[in-house]
């Protein structure tokens, strides 16, 4: 039998994981990504916000003095965490969950919040609120910047799909021994590992979006590592740069390239807010990274600069 690539959907994370895995054992296939999407589900599971008894719940609980040992899931997520935000001036901080859910009383808008709720908000967070002990996975948090022992609300919205498709990976490499598959979550995050056998090595991914045409890009091949794109079109401004207390619309959009794609994921995310030095910073402060950032520019100047900016080890 000749191997072909067989695709299978799941729903998580409010939206849908793909898999499309290359074998000539269709059964084979399908058991496979049954396993991967219920380590999806795990992680989900884990780190929902939106879930009573998740850990991420359980965390803001939590108050100054006491200690939760969490999943070695959750703790791996948590470092991965604050790498990013080092590496992105802390541009990157899943500790933002407090600000999201003001804006979302506001439906997004800024200019609805007085300056006293703002900065309320913005000091109930702060990747150095936390604790983390690796070893015995006990993490406990400090006061917020006010002195108060206000929760600790962690939003993993901008880096748990690319994790989940980073423990996907693993499983497929490791327990299944599969060389040749892509998963992605909704689109905007994306694994792959050897070559989807049409011929040419890699797995053809779009970036660019709207700039794609305008930018002369084309679809890359991607062999080993992970894509990720973030920006405005589908939810708006949802993005916070919790350095100003503004949106993070300092680029109309941004993909990102990275060994991991947790990495990758969160990385798309923080670029939205940062100066194009700060990018270029990021990519060298995370080995393997690279990015691709949209300029906000009208069509006609396209012809004097690309409306595209292009640093690290981002594919060509």
């Amino acid at each position: 039998m000749t191997a072909t690539v067989h695709k299978f959907e799941h729903q998580a994370m409010a939206t849908v994981f793909e898999l499309m895995v290359v074998t000539d054992d269709e059964r084979l296939g399908r058991s496979a990504a049954q396993a991967v999407f219920q380590r999806v589900d795990k992680i989900e599971g884990l780190v929902s916000r939106f879930l009573d008894a998740s850990e991420v719940a359980l965390i803001s609980r939590l108050r100054p003095g006491e200690t939760f040992r969490v999943a070695p899931e959750t703790m791996e997520l948590l470092l991965i965490a604050t790498q990013v935000c080092a590496a992105t001036a802390g541009a990157f901080d899943v500790t933002v969950g407090t600000v999201m859910d003001v804006l979302r009383e506001v439906r997004q808008r800024w200019s609805a919040l007085t300056p006293q709720e703002r900065a309320s908000a913005l000091a109930a967070g702060g990747m150095d609120r936390l604790i983390l002990d690796p070893d015995s996975l006990r993490i406990a948090v400090k006061p917020d910047r006010l002195g108060r022992a206000s929760p600790l609300e962690l939003d993993f919205g901008a880096i748990a799909k690319g994790y989940a498709l980073d423990q996907a990976a693993g499983l497929l490499e490791s327990e299944w021994d599969f060389s040749d598959f892509l998963i992605h979550g909704g689109t905007s995050t994306v694994v792959a590992r050897g070559s989807m056998g049409d011929g040419a090595e890699g797995w053809p991914v779009g970036v660019g979006g709207d700039w794609r045409a305008r930018a002369g890009l084309d679809a890359v091949r991607l062999k080993q590592g992970a894509l990720s794109g973030s920006g405005f079109e589908v939810k708006g401004a949802h993005v916070v740069d919790v350095r100003r207390g503004v949106a993070a619309v300092r680029h109309a959009a941004a993909w990102s390239a990275a060994p991991s794609a947790a990495v990758a994921d969160a990385l798309s995310t923080a670029f939205l807010g940062l100066s194009w030095r700060e990018v270029e910073a990021a990519c060298a402060a995370l080995p393997g990274c690279g990015a691709l950032v949209a300029r906000e520019q009208p069509a006609w100047l396209d012809r004097v600069r690309s409306p595209v900016r292009r640093c690290g080890s981002f594919p060509v």
